[in-house]
């Protein structure tokens, strides 16, 4: 692993900076049996927390003593106050441990609610701060109140058949997330079962589903708690006489206009209405106030690869019309991937009607939070064998400290210290009455339950987050023009699951400000498991990267997510000036798979965006990395504009340079194994490939939209693929090719354009090194070689070629000479397994010359976590979702 890492002083400088940085915990560890002492006794720590603690105790003692005088503190908060008090004075490592139990920071006695962490809880490279679990057991931070004994100690009523009711304390925040059992569960959603929604719906008291293709089928109850996708039946022109004074957004040439406030709904999805908890009040729609707060229902629409999460003003049934508290984002410049679209689809939840329908239905595992009451009341449908007066539940509370900061911590320029052993869950999250629309990338205006801001030398290490309503985790620079960055940091040996939004952010949004020495770098994410996200806002991705440089991500598992598993750099963050943002940036020996499942597009498994049409940022890597099974949305949203693309195996984005891809194994993607949208700006290097196995995509094995963005002068190679398996099962009859994009050279040769060479090609049936439509060339140059990309008509802009005439030196039509891949062949079959799992790629012997097989072997057998932690639960799904059964 070193020679893969380690290729730059310092990227070897950064590992052994980090082992260094792990000493005081590591020796912790390796002391804890030492630090028992005879008889019995405690572990030793600075002071401890439990749950039968006083905070008016010394902390010194794990347990209260015989006369009940001392003991452990009971709030982490009164441990935090104890630790800047000693931590000035130490010369040895300041440790805290917590007690198993669950701490809810909205009921510490001491300072409830977010715990804030400044540079007076800093430890030193000497003494640096440790807070651990107490040795066997399991503390857990929580945002959250529990109804029952240990929370707010509340009894529920039952009020009818599977209803159970409470009502909550006066002082109860407005809350969209409960969690039963440690199990996030759903509010009422619409159910269709018009021709253009897809999902379930209840009829009969069965649920079916629209088991898209084909016709409805009988399936368990529980998913129609998932609800139905509804189809927009229309853009709402502004022109329109139901547009009138909305916000708009218009096409970039001004053909057309929508309204971002309000859409057209399909009047045969006939359960959209005036519901009983909307208020309509000074609304277009008309009609008297309620008792129900403006905004009460919420309608979540699927952009392309964002989300918004917005809120619904009022219904208009005689036109048919559903008006928003506020405007959805919009973008003239990418006009159908913003806003409500014709076919996009939307979900509508927190329906007090819907909830009625399940109750009546028979559905169980549903809530619904009655804020038209003072105080709130909680409704709940318990499923078969509930009782939430003996289950676990817990409702969220602790908002973030600020629009983008953190709900559990929230860090600002702490070093040294070190959180392992403890989980920190659920959080409260809420969008504005307006709604939320800013999910552009990256959801960088979205908070995370633990936010360290310009933290230095801070490690989790071997901590779950979970249950969360946004993010996970996030280190950044709270500035990145200038002061202290957020550098040397680590998040390793965790779990992260059942995560709203991303798992782990690294950086904010870039800018051309941005300073190297101010931005953040120099963070490791190594050995974790993060499964189970973008739980709300869908277009969360496993870890997502904003800005930043020199940064490593290894060794992690991240599977079940519905859009992007790493996507490094935001809005091609290395081409914003000079700022170091996107440079050396390396992703290796990560398992990425089971990612977007018919949810989002354009996301793609593995993502860079560190190019644009100014530059591109240098020095990145991806090595290593086991991928496959994504699926986007193009399962249900095929040939719907702004939707239905973007699977990719690996996703190099706006221009990213001198990337460098080796050993990596990728297959069953939907998309492309290979995307690139735009080619880099000329005279920068190429994107190079070199001993990866891309095998059964859907559309091609490598594809470049667009390679020249800024013409022809200066042209240089686009992209290097070398010794590579390039596996499939399709042909052109289906809309495939190996290769795809546009195929104009700029009138460079075509191996100087995009240079193939030694290189195996096999499609399953054995008949490609036959195929007359195998490869293809140019037939005539473009008349803006800017735009060029794929042909909408590939038969009338190409010109066919065998795999002989790919490599021959005879030009077609008006293209130069191929002179592609003559040391590659296709004519050997590797010999691939068929059942679907990684094992099949595994190799004996290497099938060409110049692959290197033990190095892709490595790849299936050590890429995710290499020190598994424990297992988690499955993460119930929380949109309709939809894989491709057969690549």
């Amino acid at each position: 692993m070193i020679r893969n890492i380690c290729t730059s002083l310092m990227f070897c400088a950064l590992v052994v900076g980090q082992t260094l940085l792990a000493g005081a915990t590591t020796l912790l560890n390796s002391h804890d049996e030492a630090l028992i002492q005879a008889g019995g006794s405690s572990p030793e720590a600075s002071f401890y927390v439990s749950p039968n603690g006083k905070d008016s105790w010394s902390g010194k003692l794990a347990a209260p003593n015989a006369s009940k005088n001392d003991g452990p503190f009971a709030s982490v908060a009164k441990a935090q106050s104890a630790v800047q008090g000693l931590v000035r004075n130490s010369n040895r490592p300041v440790v805290v441990m917590l007690r198993a139990g669950t701490y809810y920071l909205p009921l510490s006695p001491t300072n409830p609610g977010t715990l804030n962490f400044t540079s007076r809880d800093s430890g030193t490279s000497r003494a640096p701060v440790v807070w651990t679990n107490y040795p066997g057991e399991k503390p857990i931070i929580s945002g959250g109140e529990a109804i029952g004994n240990g929370g707010l100690n509340l009894t529920w009523t039952q009020a009818a058949g599977n209803l159970w009711t409470v009502q909550l304390p006066a002082k109860t925040q407005p809350f969209e997330y409960l969690f039963y059992n440690e199990e996030r569960r759903l509010r009422a959603r619409i159910q269709s079962s018009s021709a253009n929604s897809v999902g379930y719906y209840m009829k009969g008291g069965s649920c079916y589903s629209t088991a898209t293709p084909g016709p409805s089928e009988k399936v368990k109850t529980s998913l129609c708690n998932l609800g139905t996708y509804l189809r927009i039946a229309e853009e709402v022109s502004p022109d329109s006489p139901q547009g009138s004074g909305c916000p708009s957004v218009s096409r970039k040439n001004g053909s057309e206009g929508k309204c971002l406030d309000r859409i057209a709904y399909d009047p045969n999805d006939t359960a959209i209405t005036n519901w009983a908890n909307v208020n309509p009040s000074g609304s277009r729609c008309g009609g008297s106030s309620n008792s129900y707060p403006p905004g009460d229902v919420e309608l979540v629409l699927f952009d392309a690869w964002t989300v918004d999460v917005m809120r619904i003003s009022c219904v208009d049934p005689r036109s048919h019309i559903i008006y928003l508290t506020g405007p959805t984002k919009g973008n003239g410049d990418v006009y159908p991937f913003f806003g409500p679209g014709k076919n996009h689809r939307y979900i509508i939840e927190n329906v007090k009607d819907a909830f009625n329908a399940a109750k009546a239905a028979g559905q169980g595992g549903l809530w619904f939070l009655d804020r038209s009451t003072s105080p709130m009341t909680l409704n709940y449908l318990a499923n078969a064998g509930e009782n939430p007066n003996s289950d676990n539940v817990v409702i969220a509370q602790t908002g973030p400290v600020s629009p983008i900061g953190g709900s559990l911590i929230s860090a600002a320029e702490l070093e040294n210290v070190t959180f392992q052993g403890i989980t920190f869950e659920v959080d409260n999250f809420v969008p504005s009455p307006e709604g939320y629309n800013n999910d552009e990338n990256s959801d960088d205006s979205l908070p995370e339950a633990i936010d360290c801001e310009s933290c230095q030398n801070v490690v989790f290490d071997s901590v779950t987050v979970r249950h969360t309503s946004s993010s996970g985790i996030l280190f950044a620079s709270a500035n990145a023009t200038s002061g202290r960055p957020g550098a040397n940091d680590v998040i390793r040996n965790s779990e992260f699951y059942d995560i709203g939004d991303s798992g782990v952010r690294v950086g904010h949004k870039p800018s051309g400000m941005d300073r190297a020495d101010s931005q953040v770098q120099r963070i490791t994410v190594e050995n974790n498991l993060i499964q189970g996200y973008s739980r709300v806002f869908a277009d969360g991705e496993g870890i997502a990267q904003a800005g930043g440089h020199d940064l490593l991500y290894t060794h992690n598992d991240i599977n079940d997510g519905y859009h992007a598993g790493i996507s490094a750099c935001l809005l091609a963050c290395g081409s914003v000036g000079y700022s170091g943002n996107g440079t050396n940036i390396t992703s290796s020996y990560n398992h990425i798979w089971n990612i977007m499942q018919g949810v989002t597009s354009d996301g793609g498994t593995l993502y860079y965006n560190v190019g644009g049409p100014n530059g591109s940022g240098m020095g990145n890597k991806i090595y290593n990395n086991l991928i496959h099974d994504t699926t986007d949305s193009a399962i249900i949203d095929e040939g719907v504009p702004g939707s239905g693309y973007g699977g990719a195996g690996i996703y190099l984005d706006i221009g990213s340079a001198g990337v460098d891809l080796q050993n990596n194994v990728v297959f069953r993607v939907n998309g492309d194994a290979v995307y690139m949208p735009s080619g880099p700006k000329n005279g920068l290097p190429p994107n190079t490939f070199n001993n990866n196995i891309f095998a059964y995509a859907r559309s091609s094995m490598f594809r470049e939209g667009k390679p020249w963005p800024r013409g022809c002068q200066g042209a240089s190679m686009r992209a290097s693929l070398t010794n590579n398996i390039f596996y499939f099962d399709r042909d052109s009859s289906s809309g495939f090719h190996v290769i795809h994009g546009c195929a104009y050279s700029c009138g460079l040769p075509q191996n100087q354009f995009q240079k193939f060479e030694g290189n195996l090609y096999w499609r399953t049936d054995g008949k490609f090194a036959g195929d007359p439509k195998a490869f293809h060339a140019q037939n005539r140059e473009p008349n803006d070689p800017s735009k060029c990309t794929a042909p909408p008509n590939p038969d009338m802009a190409w010109t066919y070629l065998s795999f002989s005439q790919w490599r021959e030196n005879g030009s077609h039509g008006t293209s130069p000479a191929m002179r592609e891949d003559g040391g590659g062949t296709a004519s050997v079959d590797p010999g691939f397994g068929k059942t679907g799992q990684p094992s099949d790629f595994l190799l004996t012997k290497n099938p060409m010359p110049g692959f290197n097989f033990a190095n892709t072997n490595d790849t299936i057998n050590h890429a995710g976590r290499s020190h598994p932690g424990a297992a988690v639960p499955d993460v119930p799904a929380t949109f309709p979702n939809y894989r491709f059964s057969s690549f």
